[in-house]
């Protein structure tokens, strides 16, 4: 049986919500480790085009990405160990610091994501999910945050494909109930059974629709990335 024909058996399956949404968790973070290598450009009104390329290493929960390029963010590392502890290294000053919880919803180096959007890794354990509706080939649900739980966004529609049970869209709302960003994901591809979009692009409405679109020059899984990678001691050597 291919992976496609279990996944859609699965699909006609569907559950609850919150079923779902594990499933998806499951789907993001099915791999060992990962390891991409991504160019992304950001476009805001009145300003030129900003590219930049970065490399991301995952691991469960933790992510680790290297900028090397342009030359003004070339060498610059974050490291997100969980939700609320990344760190940053800078090159020119040689040091470490902790990201501050009071700044996660800022733009992540300038683009259309926040410190919180790169760094939840999975979306189960900061929202509850209920499925709104469906069609025939997605998943609609609505999530909000589980209590006591600290989050920007009060609600988010996300809309996941039921072959490859990952998110294609989502449309997420700021603490006023305002819609503030939409993202989404396209040409999903897989490594075996370990999938994800190679294209996505994030629109934020509270910046004119200033966007960055995140496209994959090349992945690979299951590589066997050492947990020494994903530490303080490691992200200050800078290498």
């Amino acid at each position: 049986m291919t992976l496609l024909t279990t996944l859609a058996l699965a699909a006609a399956h569907a559950g609850s919500g919150d079923e779902i949404l594990a499933r998806m968790d499951e789907a993001m973070t099915r791999g060992t480790d990962y390891a991409f290598e991504y160019t992304a450009v950001t476009e805001e009104p009145g300003k030129s085009p900003r590219t930049m390329e970065f490399d991301l290493e995952l691991q469960g929960d933790k992510r680790l990405v290297g900028f090397t390029a342009p030359g003004d963010v070339k060498g610059t590392r974050v490291l997100v160990l969980e939700r609320n502890q990344m760190y940053v290294y800078v090159p020119a000053y040689r040091k470490v610091r902790r990201v501050a919880s009071h700044v996660t919803e800022q733009g992540f180096m300038g683009t259309a994501f926040s410190y919180e959007d790169i760094s939840t890794a999975r979306y189960a354990p900061v929202f509850e999910a209920e499925l709104t509706s469906e069609t025939h080939a997605l998943w609609h649900l609505e999530l909000t945050p589980r209590e006591g739980v600290d989050t920007p966004y009060s609600r988010l529609e996300v809309d996941v494909d039921k072959t490859l049970v990952l998110p294609v869209a989502a449309r997420l709302y700021g603490a006023t109930g305002e819609h503030v960003k939409t993202l989404t994901s396209t040409d999903l591809k897989c490594h075996e059974d370990v999938c994800a979009p190679m294209t996505m692009k994030m629109v934020d409405h509270s910046r004119g629709d200033a966007s960055t679109t995140i496209s994959v020059k090349s992945w690979t899984v299951n590589t066997g990335l050492p947990d020494s990678r994903f530490t303080v001691r490691e992200l200050q050597r800078g290498e």
